[in-house]
Formats: C-alpha cells, sequence, structure tokens
C-alpha cells in the first residue's frame, strides 16, 4: 500500500505570540503615546502594514483569496448574508485549528489592506453602532482630550481586524473580526445543514445566527465556555436548527432577546447535567430542545402577565 504523505494546508498568518504581544503593549496606557502613534497609523496602509510587520513576524504559508465581492466601508463593518456565504465558499478549506487564532484573521485582515480591497486601514476602527466613519472616529480620538475614546478606538481596531482575546476572552476571535466572523457563522451553518432530516432551511438558520451581535456572542460564549456541554459538534447544531424552527413558530417569542437566550443556555446545561447528550441522536437533542424552549417561552409570558 502506497503510504500517503498528503499533509494538511498550512496558512500564512502572524507570529502569535509577538501579535498578541504587540496587542497587549498598546492596551496599556489608555490615550498614552504608543495608542496615539498607533491610531495616526490608520491613515496610510503603507505605514500600517510597514509598522505591524517591522515588530511582528510572519508565519509563511499559503496565501487566501482576497474577498472578490464588492465591499464598502460599510459591508465590511456588517457584511450582508450573501457576503458571508462569500467568504466561507473562498475560505472553505482553512481547518478549524486555523480559524480559531487571532494570528491568522489578522494575516487575512492585512492582506486585504495590502491588496488595497480594503483601501483604508481607518475602516478598522469604525464602531458598529455609529454612523460617523472610521476615518472621522480616529480624527475625534486624536484631536480630543478623552484618553478613554482613544483606548476604544485602539481595541476597535484590533477587535475587527482579528479579535482582541486579551480583553475578551477566546469568544473575541468568533466574534469580533469581520472576516472571522463571517466564516464561523456560515460553517455552523454548514455543519447543520449536513444533519439531514429534521434540519430547518437555510434561511430560518441564519436568522438565529445572524440575529444581532449580543446575541451571536451568547451563542458563541454556548460553545466556548460551556464545551462540557456543548463541544459536541451535534449538540451544537440540534440547539441552534431547534431555536430556527422556534423562531419560525413563534414569531414574538422572548427567546428572540440575547438575555432570554443566556435563560434557556442555562437551563440546557442543567438538562445536559442529568444525562448524556453526546449519546443521543440529532433529532433526539432537538425534541429536548424543543420542550425546553417552550417552557422558556411560557414562563416569560406568565411573568410578563402578572
Amino acid at each position: 500500500m502506497t503510504e500517503d504523505t498528503t499533509r494538511p494546508l498550512v496558512y500564512r498568518e502572524l507570529d502569535e505570540g509577538r501579535y498578541l504581544r504587540f496587542q497587549r503593549t498598546r492596551l496599556k496606557v489608555k490615550g498614552g503615546e504608543c495608542q496615539r502613534a498607533f491610531l495616526a497609523l490608520l491613515s496610510s496602509s503603507k505605514e500600517f502594514l510597514n509598522a505591524i510587520e517591522a515588530q511582528v513576524e510572519v508565519r509563511e504559508g499559503q496565501s487566501l483569496p482576497v474577498f472578490d465581492g464588492p465591499l464598502t466601508e460599510a459591508s465590511f463593518k456588517e457584511p450582508t448574508e450573501d457576503q458571508e456565504a462569500r467568504m466561507y465558499e473562498l475560505w472553505r478549506s482553512v481547518p478549524p485549528r486555523t480559524a480559531c487564532r487571532v494570528s491568522f484573521w489578522a494575516s487575512v485582515t492585512l492582506e486585504h489592506i495590502r491588496s488595497g480591497r480594503i483601501p483604508e486601514p481607518a475602516w478598522l476602527a469604525a464602531n458598529g453602532g455609529s454612523a460617523e466613519t472610521g476615518e472621522e472616529r480616529v480624527d475625534r480620538a486624536l484631536y480630543g482630550t478623552e484618553d478613554k475614546a482613544v483606548d476604544d478606538c485602539v481595541r476597535t481596531v484590533f477587535r475587527r481586524m482579528s479579535g482582541l482575546p486579551a480583553a475578551r476572552g477566546n469568544r473575541s476571535v468568533f466574534v469580533n473580526p469581520t472576516f472571522g466572523r463571517g466564516w464561523w457563522r456560515e460553517r455552523i451553518v454548514a455543519g447543520i445543514s449536513k444533519q439531514g432530516d429534521g434540519v430547518e432551511k437555510r434561511p430560518a438558520l441564519m436568522k438565529v445566527v445572524r440575529r444581532n451581535q449580543q446575541y451571536w456572542e451568547n451563542l458563541v460564549t454556548m460553545i466556548v465556555s460551556r464545551s462540557s456541554v456543548f463541544g459536541s459538534g451535534i449538540v451544537q447544531a440540534a440547539f441552534i436548527n431547534s431555536l430556527a424552527k422556534h423562531f419560525t413558530q413563534h414569531h414574538d417569542s422572548s427567546l428572540r432577546s440575547a438575555k432570554t437566550l443566556n435563560i434557556a443556555l442555562r437551563r440546557f446545561s442543567n438538562l445536559a447535567a442529568s444525562r448524556e447528550l453526546g449519546v443521543l441522536s440529532f433529532q433526539e437533542i432537538v425534541t429536548l430542545a424543543d420542550g425546553l424552549f417552550d417552557d422558556v417561552r411560557r414562563l416569560h409570558e406568565d411573568s410578563s402577565e402578572n
């Protein structure tokens, strides 16, 4: 038998240790010279790239193709469903063990700046809840007197570029970077769609994972922080599939709220403590989740009436 010498692809990324130190150094002093100098670099793609690569070694490997769809500052801040689907299609070959590293998504983002697909590094500073551009926000921070405004802006840049685990924990890489967030959402939905009978249609699943930023973060926290319960892919798939079914059946359900979702997550964890979910089928777990979601919805309705 011929020996299989096929090896998984190694992708280009920044040195993880040095990149994390680079982040931490720029978080030490709020509004200090280091942070202000970093924000000043956002006015020039060349200077921004050179400053990072002068301090953070690049681990060579295969480069991903750059995103080839329309991209504006607004859609980079909040990509459409179609844009995120295209990101995953282009980058489907990336293994999860690579996609969970901030150093990888930092490299991907920098490549989009280098290629001109992100024409202004200041796009990274745009705040999700604000109408002002990234450039306007940087200017307001640099020419203002509030150290917090400078610090907030720096943190947004790192979150948008790669994730910021020093401040947000491991969930940051799944929640914050534009490209990483889209990839992970699409990968989870693709995994659910492979479960066979009883799977909700893609639009219904997407309404769950794209509900809003906080809702997605709560789902990610479920996976990252409660791995003893949600570490299984089939459990994750069944939980989200059941939520999609619930959304379809109950348009006004309180479970559309991120706060109520947390109640359901805690109850599901308690349920898992009394039985081994890993030995159940996808549909059996869906059935359990269906009942739990109905209980949570009714409890909330009863409390609202009293």
